[in-house]
């Protein structure tokens, strides 16, 4: 299995060498380095030194083991393998026929750092679930000079991922949040209909809430700090790029005689069957070329992108439109059409991803203009599904978090908007574009 997974990972290195954005180094999950456990890391002195509080260490924390660490949404990794021993776990483990899901690779290679058995060293333990090093990469080689303090381009240059670089941190976060090629990083909608929870992501927000290091002066001299802006826009424009790659990959792409149901909306299938004239859920899209009983790719990334590229390169957009317009068509036609139309909008991803890794979204100019992009009336009429709607409202709140705007007004509309999308099955679009529209209007002034 290792070998398999070093000799994709060299594949798309070679794939993806021509972008300006490509990843610099492989992902830890096939780095080819010895991974030595979260021991290594959270000793006294390192970063396990401080247990409460902000950390006061002289140049990091040292708290950061302990945010990992903590039972709140801070320490959800920690907590990934866990979850296999859980009820619903077993559950799902059992209805695919895994066996254990603690002892299948099919669960252990997105919950936790499963590297193979030649990688780990004696402290390394599995279930520490998704550890220092699956995200940071094996430290057998940039240990020693992390410790002395050799500088972040050294450890770099021994093995540490770059997860500073949003474009790489994208790649590696969309490896199970989004799926991946390699073996056993793809939520399928097989393993959806045994019972896993739908895949939701946005790079910003999540970067966020599982942040255990604080940005200061001293993080600050050691690594480049990129505005929450642009790693929101950078991240929706690869969400899109992975996406399409995987759709396009005749391993994954296709299950027999249908397509890959992942990669359509959810709930344009999973509806309430209705004869009452307020609970009929298709709505016209002016962003598809579709009627109703169409299933509907999940579109919701490349909404997203599109409104961030209307600000950044508006001719670039307008490809995008037309291009997102022709996938949804070829999808009503056939496998070959689809995966063509696929290709070429993946394409222009990669061309908005590179164009968003130059931009300065430092800019509260440019941000307040892509959150006023994103609560247009004409952007509005295009949330029709929860997806969407999932996603503007993640672009709104880290928008209005990088400009600042914290203000009772804004987080009453927020909320509004939150209440309205609070189920897929309870998605009220008139409300929640109100809400939006308002937000809008407040970011105008």
């Amino acid at each position: 299995m290792t070998n398999v997974r070093l000799v994709i990972a060299f594949i798309w290195a070679i794939s993806s060498a021509t972008n300006s954005y490509a990843q610099i180094a492989p992902i830890p999950f096939v780095d080819g380095l010895r991974h030595t456990g979260v021991p290594s890391c959270s000793t006294a002195g390192c970063h396990g030194d401080q247990v409460t509080g902000e950390g006061v260490g002289p140049i990091v924390g040292q708290n950061e083991y302990f945010q990992w660490a903590s039972r709140d949404e801070k320490g959800a990794h920690s907590r990934a393998y866990e979850v296999l021993l859980t009820p619903h776990g077993k559950r799902i483990a059992a209805n695919l026929g895994l066996g254990p899901a603690h002892k299948s690779d099919t669960c252990l290679d997105c919950h936790a750092d499963n590297v193979a058995e030649e990688y780990r060293s004696q402290r390394f333990q599995i279930s520490d679930g998704v550890g220092c090093e699956a995200c940071h990469g094996g430290a057998e080689n940039w240990l020693a000079f992390h410790r002395i303090g050799a500088g972040h381009a050294r450890n770099i240059e021994a093995g540490l991922y770059p997860t500073e670089d949003p474009a790489s941190r994208a790649r590696l976060c969309f490896g199970c949040h989004i799926g991946s090629a390699y073996e056993n990083q793809f939520v399928s909608h097989r393993l959806m209909g045994a019972g896993h929870p739908r895949m939701k992501f946005e790079l910003d927000l999540y970067t966020t809430i599982q942040k255990h290091h604080v940005v200061d002066e001293d993080y600050r001299t050691r690594k480049a700090v990129t505005s929450g802006a642009q790693v929101w826009a950078i991240g929706q424009a690869i969400a899109v790029e992975r996406t399409l790659t995987l759709l396009i990959d005749n391993n994954i792409g296709s299950t027999g005689a249908f397509p890959e149901f992942v990669f359509f909306d959810c709930h344009s299938c999973h509806q309430p069957i209705s004869e009452g004239i307020n609970q009929l859920s298709w709505r016209p899209n002016p962003g598809r070329a579709l009627g109703p009983g169409a299933p509907i790719l999940n579109d919701a990334n490349i909404i997203m992108l599109q409104a961030a590229m209307r600000v950044i390169d508006p001719v670039l957009a307008a490809k995008l439109e037309n291009q997102a317009r022709a996938l949804h068509a070829a999808s009503q036609q056939s496998g070959s059409h689809f995966r063509r139309a696929a290709a070429t909008l993946k394409t222009t991803a990669e061309q908005a991803a590179d164009h968003l890794s130059e931009v300065d979204l430092s800019d509260p100019a440019k941000v307040r203009a892509i959150l006023r992009e994103i609560t247009s009336d004409d952007r509005v009429r295009r949330y029709t599904n929860y997806a969407a709607a999932e996603q503007a409202l993640f672009a709104v709140q880290r928008l209005t978090a990088a400009l600042g705007l914290a203000d009772s007004e804004f987080n009453a509309g927020i909320e509004r908007a939150g209440q309205a999308a609070k189920s897929p099955y309870g998605y009220d679009q008139r409300a929640f574009g109100a809400a939006l529209r308002d937000i809008g209007r407040l970011a105008a002034e």
